[in-house]
């Protein structure tokens, strides 16, 4: 469960949290994953705490607070393709038990590692990368406590990019098919490329989190109020040739603001409760246009000027705001000491508006145009937890998840409709052998109604609506110490996720018209995956040895919901394999580590060329 709707209108299927605080744009995935106090990942719909457009569940980061104490630390990481990595942490007390400072950041830069053979040219899926995060904390009493946080990050270089597969077309009349004759030929090996020298990555995020809390005798209440702006600025090769056909160029500001507030029950007593209410205000600014040097598809087609180097000859630009509300309480009630019961409720409200101004292939002006909606539901959760051991438990849940609808930019596009989720989950979470053993299991079933996908209607990409489809699965968890020295652990699971109904046209056979894709695989969803790991440490009088080795299979994937075999990864494995040296008194270490060493080439994603349009299929 995820998204394919990765514009400003559209929202991730798994919510992305830093510290509590909602992440509304995908590019905060690339948040500084370092200085971590832990991770959270909650599977499956999230109905009540984390409810909104947590339908396939929630990522919540949690950093590392400022402490008491003056200290630090700093990581090298040397790598190939010129890899250098420098990590550090200052940590120090401005007023003892009182006001404390923390700063953590992050410097990253590699070669990368697609060479583009055409002279001059950087290579692709290059790092240039810088995070910064710097904290206060404070708490004189306690009955109070806050903690201000201030995230920094940049992202330039060429950026990632992706692999013509196959030769290029030959001239067969469509659109970018007739550009191709001058083109170098395409290179054989997977790492090697012809592109225009163009590319170029421009990202940026900032924002800061206020974390507020008091500690009264029979409740805590918590504020989380928070700004983020997120940038996002690049210009790729998008005919992925030397030749100038047409270059993609994408622009988007988004600037967020979000307060949620808390109260729960703080007291000791078989009752645990916790309500609240949450708002997020986003105004995003997008431009998006393909244009070229002059000698491309901009000589068959009228151009505008767009404020970019070179005119457009297709695209759009819109200003877009999103105000979501939410009221939210869960109630959990200790029947017993072995039996607990929880319930929940959520309402969300999501309200979008765009100006468009958008160039048409044919048309030689901008036309303007509006677009709006507002989507709204009612997710709950009920579960029980029945902990008939001291060491083991079994729990049951049932829970709604909700994502609201959108609508793409383009003038023929219709709005799509929110996706809704209804789960049920039944496991249990096991230690044995004074915790040298835990195992845990859990099986699932996932109802999904409206699935949004992202297909393509007249050469352009839009959103619709899958009918239902099921997911179903069983999950097997076991860590294990047989000894002091050795740690083992294995991760298996199941699913079976297919379209129960959902009729549509393949843009990539159109001559067979609408079609019963019923019982196809949901995309990029393996039906086996199985994860192994081993770690075995040597002590010694100066420190210890640590070897450990990581071992991933996956079975087959579709990328698509039509499962073409033309757009298909195969099963695959991967290991990773590390060998550490820690010194005795935990002061430094050092390591060295080798990912992929079977060097396969795996693919994340590959799209097919335009049937209308051309161009050649891509994989990346």
């Amino acid at each position: 469960i995820g998204t394919e709707q990765t514009t400003v209108t559209g929202d991730p299927g798994v919510a992305f949290h830093i510290d509590g605080v909602y992440q509304a744009r995908s590019s905060a995935g690339g948040a500084l994953f370092y200085d971590l106090q832990r991770v959270e990942v909650l599977r499956g719909p999230q109905g009540t705490l984390y409810g909104r457009n947590a339908t396939g569940g929630s990522v919540n980061l949690i950093t590392k607070a400022p402490e008491d104490t003056l200290g630090g630390e700093a990581e090298l990481q040397l790598g190939n393709y010129d890899q250098q990595r420098l990590r550090a942490v200052f940590n120090a007390p401005l007023i003892d038990d009182t006001l404390l400072m923390r700063i953590s950041a992050q410097k990253e830069d590699r070669d990368g590692y697609i060479e583009n053979l055409t002279p001059g040219a950087d290579d692709i899926q290059d790092v240039d990368g810088l995070d910064l995060r710097a904290q206060l904390a404070y708490g004189a009493t306690d009955a109070f406590d806050a903690r201000l946080i201030y995230n920094y990050a940049t992202a330039k270089g060429a950026g990632y990019g992706r692999k013509a597969r196959g030769d290029y077309p030959v001239d067969s009349g469509r659109l970018l098919d007739i550009f191709y004759d001058d083109a170098t030929p395409n290179p054989t090996d997977p790492w090697k490329v012809y592109y225009n020298d163009i590319a170029d990555r421009d990202n940026k995020r900032e924002g800061a989190t206020l974390l507020l809390n008091w500690y009264l005798d029979s409740v805590t209440i918590k504020s989380i109020t928070a700004w983020q702006d997120n940038k996002v600025e690049y210009i790729r090769d998008y005919d992925l040739s030397d030749v100038d056909i047409s270059n993609e160029n994408n622009l988007q500001d988004s600037t967020q603001y979000s307060q949620e507030l808390q109260i729960s029950s703080a007291g000791t007593g078989p009752l645990e409760w916790i309500a609240g209410l949450y708002w997020l205000s986003e105004e995003s600014d997008t431009d998006y246009w393909l244009n070229d040097k002059g000698a491309g598809v901009s000589t068959l087609a009228p151009t505008v000027e767009v404020g970019l180097d070179d005119p457009a000859w297709f695209g759009n630009a819109s200003t877009t705001d999103v105000d979501a509300f939410g009221a939210f309480g869960q109630m959990s009630y200790s029947i017993t000491d072995m039996l607990k019961l929880t319930g929940g409720l959520r309402y969300s409200k999501d309200e979008k508006e765009s100006e468009i101004l958008r160039k048409g292939f044919f048309s030689p002006v901008l036309a303007e145009d509006e677009k709006e909606g507002d989507w709204d539901d009612v997710t709950w959760k009920l579960g029980a937890d029945w902990f008939f051991a001291d060491d083991s438990m079994l729990y049951a849940s049932v829970s709604t998840g909700f994502k609201s609808g959108g609508y793409l930019q383009s003038r023929t596009a219709e709005p799509y409709e929110p996706e809704e989720i209804t789960a049920w989950e039944i496991g249990s979470k096991n230690r044995f052998f004074e915790n040298r053993l835990q195992a845990n299991i859990s099986a699932y079933y996932y109802d999904y109604t409206d699935m949004q996908l992202t297909t393509i209607r007249d050469a352009q990409r839009v959103t619709t609506n899958a009918g239902e489809s099921e997911i179903k699965g069983i999950e097997i968890e076991l860590q294990a110490r047989p000894t002091s020295a050795l740690d083992i652990g294995a991760t298996f699971a199941w699913t079976d996720a297919e379209f129960t109904e959902y009729f549509d046209s393949d843009p990539w056979n159109p001559d067979a018209g609408v079609q019963d894709f019923s019982g196809n695989t949901l995309a990029r969803t393996p039906e086996y995956t199985l994860n192994l790991s081993a770690a075995y440490t040597w002590d010694f009088d100066p420190g210890s040895l640590t070897a450990s080795m990581v071992y991933y299979w996956s079975d087959e994937v579709y990328f698509t919901a039509y499962n073409d075999p033309r757009n298909y990864q195969d099963s695959y494995h991967r290991t990773d394999a590390r060998l550490a040296f820690n010194s005795a008194d935990s002061k430094w270490y050092v390591a060295l580590a080798a990912k992929n060493l079977e060097d396969d080439e795996i693919a994340s994603q590959i799209q097919l060329a335009s049937v209308q349009l051309g161009g050649v299929d891509n994989i990346q």
